[in-house]
């Protein structure tokens, strides 16, 4: 929804990180080196799950890595069991540790401070809730752990942005300058789900016929003349908007989902659009202003945004182009049946390998500390 599903700023950063697609390069080491806050805790030693040119991969740091991934993204457990699925996760780590490796001392220095601050929200989260404790028990994965999870995602992160170039960013801005103006606009959400944002559970609200059925109804009380706040308080599903108008003032179109973002874009000023169906149902939408401003007046959060929108492009053409230069070799065990897994690949027919790395709402690696609407 368009009030964020605002999670966490650890939750955050791992989600964002996930979304990305790595280049990748050679790295010319493997085991881990004491006092090497980018390597789990395993690494160099056991059984080798894949190799690749300057290294290779063990079970047991692969285990820890899957872990932490698995703690960050519930709703992947059953899916990471499915061979094609753990193997693509398996070379997205690779792609992690091989990055690391290239990134200057500068960009890791940077990435372990910002870590530091995110790991303190976690570590207060975790510290706070059972069922965290009790996950993180099961999982047999620790603080040091998550730190090192947190410290490999951020360093990757800051690795690429430092390969951006202003010039770049300047040709980015003007091809793309919509995306990243400022827009003011209301909307009331008809909502066919709703989520707890603080245990991510998603319980049905109604059909999705029922939903544009409501929808049109107050799409039409409002040509009628009816008051914006009126009935945004009566019928609106999003908390954070429900109570003044429905107004997003000066918002970032990059932390809406797709569809939402493409009403905000080309919607025509002053008129209250059709009922626009995203994910968490149907949105009545009247976009009050849009600005566009020129690359040298947008604001040092903006040009954060168009380097990382860039950063994103770059991972996933390199990670598309050059994963086969490493020569990676994977040899997992062959997996036994397992019910579970068989139950979760049918639950979830459009899950792919490749999933993880790209959410049907990202446009932007890192693109922006904003989650998804």
């Amino acid at each position: 929804m368009l009030h964020g599903l605002h999670k966490l700023a650890w939750r955050r950063s791992a989600l964002l990180v996930m979304a990305a697609v790595l280049v990748v390069t050679v790295l010319s080491a493997c085991g881990k080196k004491e006092g090497d806050s980018f390597a789990f805790a395993g690494q160099g030693k056991g059984t080798v799950v894949a190799t690749y040119d300057g290294g290779n991969v063990t079970e047991q740091e692969l285990d820890k890595y899957l872990g932490v991934f698995n703690i960050m993204q519930p709703g992947y457990e059953q899916l990471i069991e499915i061979p094609q699925f753990k193997e693509q996760l398996l070379k997205q780590y690779i792609a992690y540790k091989v990055l690391s490796g290239q990134a200057s001392e500068e960009t890791k220095k940077k990435a372990l401070k910002d870590s530091d601050e995110q790991f303190k929200d976690f570590k207060d989260y975790a510290e706070s809730d059972a069922n965290m404790k009790a996950t993180m028990e099961s999982k047999k994965i620790t603080n040091d752990d998550v730190k090192t999870y947190l410290n490999l995602m951020l360093v990757v992160v800051d690795h690429m942005n430092s390969q951006v170039t202003e010039d770049q960013m300047k040709a980015e801005y003007e091809k793309n300058k919509s995306s990243y103006n400022p827009v003011t606009l209301r909307h009331i959400l008809i909502g066919t789900t709703q989520t707890d944002q603080t245990t991510g559970e998603t319980k049905d609200l109604r059909t999705s016929d029922e939903a544009l059925a409501r929808a049109k109804e107050v799409k039409a009380k409002l040509d009628a003349g009816g008051d914006w706040n009126a009935l945004a308080k009566e019928y609106s599903d999003d908390p954070g908007s429900k109570d003044n108008g429905g107004l997003y003032e000066n918002a970032d179109v990059t932390q809406f989902v797709e569809e939402f973002k493409d009403a905000a874009l080309k919607q025509e000023v002053g008129k209250i659009g059709d009922p626009v169906e995203t994910e968490y149902g149907y949105h009545i939408i009247k976009v009050e202003k849009r600005d566009v401003l020129d690359y040298k007046d947008i604001t040092q959060e903006t040009k954060d945004k168009v380097k990382s929108a860039i950063a994103y492009n770059n991972m996933s053409q390199y990670m598309t182009n050059d994963l086969e230069k490493l020569n990676v070799k994977v040899t997992l065990p062959e997996p036994s049946p397992s019910p579970s897994a068989s139950a979760g690949a049918s639950a979830s027919p459009s899950a792919s390998p490749d999933a993880a790395a790209s959410p049907s709402a990202s446009a932007d690696a890192q693109a922006s500390e904003t989650p998804k609407s």
